[in-house]
C-alpha cells in the first residue's frame, strides 16, 4: 500500500489539462481560459449617463442651490438606446435617461434628485454640478488592444458578461473531459427493476454520475459490465475510443473474479498505483494509458458504495479539475473538532469516519456514527461530516481532536 498523499502526487505528476476547444459563450461558465484575450473595443463604447436626471453644461448652473435654483428649457429628451446625435445649446438641458449617449456639448449630469420638472419642457435645478458629474466615459472600463483576459482564467459570470460586452460569441477554452463509467459485477441490476434473491440494484452508477455533475462534468455514458475479463475488455476497449477517462468500480480486489487490473494491462494500461493506505477504499487504482501522443487514465473504485464515493471525492476528482485546466481543490480538513465517542481503527491506514457534527458555543463536537462500514450507505447519509484520522493511530478516545470536513 501507498499513503494517500502518494497517492495523490502521483495522479498529479501524471495528470495534464486537456487541449483547447472553442466554446460558445453560453457553455463557458467555469470553463478555463486556454489563450490571452485582448479587447476589442472600448467599454464603455460611448460616454453615457450613469444616472437618470439632465445633460447639462456645468456653467449653466453657476450658484445653483435649494435657495436658487435655477431654470433651463428641455432641449430633448434622450433614452437609454437613443441613436440621436443632437448637440446641447448653451442655457438648455437634455432630459436623460441612465445608459443614454451623453449629448455633444454636456460635461455633467445633473441627477433627478436634484430637480423639479412640471412637465417636460422646463426643469429646475438645485444643484451645481461639477464637470464629469455621473458621466461614464468612452473606455474607462476597457480600452481596446488592452488585455482583457489572461490564459488559465476561471470564467465566472463576470467574466462572461465582459466577453458578451465585447461580442465574443465563441471562446478558446480547456475541452471538457469526457468520461465513462462502468459499474461491474454479476449481482447488479438497474435501480428500476425488481431484485431476486441474491441481486442488488446498481447504487455506484448513478452516485458517481451525480459526483461528477456536481463538479462541472456530464459522463458520457455509466453502463453495467458482468464479472467476465472478456465483456469487461471489450467494454473498456470501446470506451477507451472516445474518452478521457474510464471510471471502473468493482472488480479492482484480489478475488477470483476481480477482473480490472488484468484487463487494463492487457489492453496496455500502465498501472501507477494500486491499492492505499485508506479505509474505506483501500483497493484504489490509477493507471494511465497512452494514444497518439495523448494519455487517457482509468480508476478503478471499490465496489462499495461508500468506499467508491469516498475515493472519488478524495482522489479522482482531484484528477478531473486537472483535466479541466483548474487548480485543484484538496478536500480540505481545516475544521478541528473534539470526539464525544471513542473508536477502533487500523492503526497502518487513515480512516475517514463519517461524523454528525453539532456546534457548542465555538467548539465542534463530533460524533462518530456507530457502526461505520465500507456498504452501508444509510449511515453516510446520516452523516453531515467526514472526520480524518491519522496512519499511526489505533484508538481514537473522547475528547481527541480530529480534522473534518463538512459533508452537507
Amino acid at each position: 500500500m501507498i499513503t494517500p498523499d502518494e497517492a495523490l502526487r502521483i495522479i498529479l505528476e501524471n495528470v495534464k489539462a486537456l487541449p483547447e476547444e472553442e466554446a460558445p459563450l453560453s457553455k463557458a461558465n467555469d470553463r478555463v481560459l486556454a489563450q490571452d484575450l485582448v479587447a476589442r473595443e472600448n467599454l464603455p463604447s460611448f460616454d453615457n449617463s450613469a444616472m437618470d436626471g439632465f445633460a447639462v453644461r456645468s456653467e449653466d448652473l453657476t450658484g445653483a442651490g435649494k435657495a436658487s435654483p435655477v431654470g433651463l428649457p428641455v432641449q430633448d429628451i434622450f433614452i437609454a438606446g437613443t441613436t440621436k446625435e443632437s448637440g446641447l445649446r448653451s442655457r438648455h438641458a437634455i432630459k436623460i435617461m441612465t445608459g443614454a449617449p451623453v449629448p455633444v456639448g454636456a460635461d455633467a449630469i445633473a441627477i433627478k434628485e436634484t430637480t423639479r420638472a412640471d412637465s417636460d419642457a422646463f426643469v429646475e435645478i438645485n444643484h451645481q454640478p461639477d464637470p464629469g458629474d455621473h458621466i461614464r466615459r468612452a473606455g474607462e472600463d476597457v480600452r481596446s488592444g488592452d488585455l482583457l483576459l489572461k490564459k488559465g482564467v476561471t470564467l465566472r459570470p463576470y467574466e462572461i458578461a465582459l466577453l458578451a460586452a465585447q461580442g465574443l460569441v465563441t471562446l478558446p477554452v480547456i475541452r471538457q473531459p469526457r468520461i465513462k463509467i462502468f459499474a461491474t459485477g454479476d449481482e447488479l441490476v438497474d435501480p428500476s427493476q425488481d431484485i431476486s434473491f441474491g441481486k442488488i440494484r446498481n447504487s455506484n452508477g448513478p452516485s458517481i454520475v451525480a459526483g461528477l455533475n456536481r463538479w462541472g462534468v456530464e459522463p458520457t455514458d455509466s453502463i453495467l459490465v458482468r464479472d467476465n475479463a472478456d465483456e469487461l475488455e471489450g467494454a473498456l476497449r470501446i470506451g477507451l475510443m472516445k474518452n478521457d477517462v474510464l471510471i471502473i468500480s468493482g472488480g479492482v480486489s484480489i478475488g477470483d473474479y476481480d477482473h480490472t487490473k488484468a484487463v487494463l494491462e492487457k489492453i496496455g494500461f500502465q498501472i501507477l498505483f494500486w491499492k492505499v493506505a485508506i479505509k474505506p477504499g483501500k483497493p484504489l487504482l490509477f493507471a494511465k494509458f497512452m494514444q497518439a501522443g495523448q494519455p487517457k487514465y482509468a480508476f478503478g473504485l471499490p465496489g462499495n458504495p461508500v468506499s467508491a464515493l469516498v475515493c472519488l471525492e478524495e482522489f479522482v476528482r482531484v484528477a478531473l479539475e486537472t483535466l479541466k485546466g483548474h487548480k485543484p481543490h484538496y478536500p480540505s480538513y481545516h475544521l478541528k473538532g473534539h470526539v464525544l465517542n471513542s473508536y477502533v481503527k487500523p492503526v497502518n491506514r487513515q480512516q475517514y469516519i463519517f461524523c454528525q457534527v453539532q456546534r457548542e458555543n465555538d467548539e465542534f463536537l463530533l460524533s462518530i456514527i456507530r457502526p461505520q462500514g465500507s456498504a452501508m450507505m444509510g449511515m453516510a447519509s446520516r452523516a453531515n461530516s467526514l472526520a480524518v484520522a491519522p496512519i499511526g493511530v489505533s484508538h481514537i478516545q473522547t475528547g481527541d481532536v480530529l480534522s473534518f470536513r463538512w459533508l452537507k
